[in-house]
Formats: structure tokens, sequence, C-alpha cells
């Protein structure tokens, strides 16, 4: 009992570390900000091989997925910074209507433009979570972000606000990033592993038919 408690500490102490190589990973390769979208592709990539306890070596996967991804890794992020700044612009300009009496209308548009924000921020992680793991094009691949986002609503909420809670708390305590970038890659890779996994399987009803067949062959044989 001891060593099998003793097993699953030193396992989880290992994925420990290796999670908080990967943060470290993504953050370095963030720092020239045009490879952001092909580090957070490739953080995507290694954090789920490592969620799933498959074979990994998080320096080489993460390399992997960079290299590969990296064009497509930029053109995403160009087009997520045009979206961004118009976010930005609409929530200054609603901020400023409401401060020159624009009342209940101008909150409402505030609100709206801040909902608007944060679909915006779950379309961006899934979709480089996407680009990790199937090839596709960059609109292709930001369309099928919007449709998934939306058909796993619940997971996208907690993902969201783990994600941005830890992130408003590293802002506000940058030391603590150690901690809260492994975190935040650990539970986003987690619900990415278990919606790919959902998406890949096929339709219980489909899989029961095609057993059903084969017991037929079965029995004809």
């Amino acid at each position: 009992m001891n060593s099998f408690i003793d097993g699953r500490i030193f396992r989880a102490l290992v994925k420990m570390g290796d999670f908080i190589i990967l943060a470290a990973l993504t953050v370095l390769c963030c720092i020239p900000v045009v490879t952001v979208g092909a580090s957070l592709t490739a953080a995507f990539y290694a954090g789920r091989k490592l969620v799933l306890d498959e074979e990994s070596y998080v320096y080489k996967d993460f390399f992997k997925s960079f290299k590969q991804n990296i064009i497509q890794g930029i053109g995403l992020e160009f087009i997520f910074v045009i979206i961004g700044l118009i976010l930005f612009a609409d929530f200054k300009a609603a901020e400023s209507w409401g401060n020159n009496g624009g009342g209940t209308v101008a909150i409402g548009f505030i609100y709206l433009v801040i909902g608007i924000a944060l679909i915006y921020v779950a379309v961006i992680l899934y979709s480089f979570a996407l680009l990790s793991r199937y090839n596709n094009t960059i609109m292709g691949t930001i369309k099928n972000a919007l449709i998934i986002c939306v058909h796993h609503l619940p997971q996208t909420i907690v993902m969201l606000f783990i994600t941005v809670a830890l992130l408003y708390f590293t802002y506000l305590y940058f030391i603590v990033m150690i901690l809260t970038i492994p975190i935040i890659l650990y539970a986003d890779s987690y619900i990415f592993a278990r919606i790919f996994k959902a998406l890949e399987e096929p339709p219980k009803e489909e899989s029961d038919e095609g057993e059903e067949e084969d017991s037929q062959l079965d029995d004809e044989n």
C-alpha cells in the first residue's frame, strides 16, 4: 500500500516538474512576441501528451510541434491581434461613451464587448489547441474552434475561469508565475484532451451496430 502511494506521489511530482519545464519553454519562446502562437500550439501538444501519460519528452515534443506549426501559428496570431485591437478600440469607445453620459445603453455595450472578448479568448485557446492536434487551414481552424467552444460550453466556462483568473493573479503578483502558468497549461491540456477524445471516438450507436455486424458474421462463420 505504501509503495503504491509513494509511486503515485513520485509520478505526480515528475509530472509537476514536466509542466514547470513546459511552462518555462512556453514563456521563453513567447518573448519574441511573433512566436506566441507557435509557442501556445507547442505547449498544448506537449501538455496533452503529458496529461494522457503518453511516452513523451517535454523538450523534444515542444520543439517538434513548434517547428511544424510556426507558419500557421504566426498566421493565427496575426488574425487574433487584429481582432483584439478592434475589441480594445470598441471597449475604449464604449467606456468613453459611458463617461460622457451614455447611460444604460453605454453600460450594456460595455458588457457586450466584454462578453465577446471572453468568446474571443476561448476561440484563441481552442484554435491553438486544434492546430496542435489536427491539420487544417487557418480559417478552418478558427471556424472549428468557435463551433467546439460553444458545443462544449461547460468545459469552456471552466477553462476560461481558470485561465483568466490565474493570468490576472499573475499580473498582480508576477512572482507566482512559476506556479500559475504550469497550472493553466495542465488544466487546459486536460480539458482539451477530454474534448478531443470525445470528438475522435465513434458514436456509440455506430460502434454498437459494428459490434452486432461482427457478431452476426461470427455466427455465420
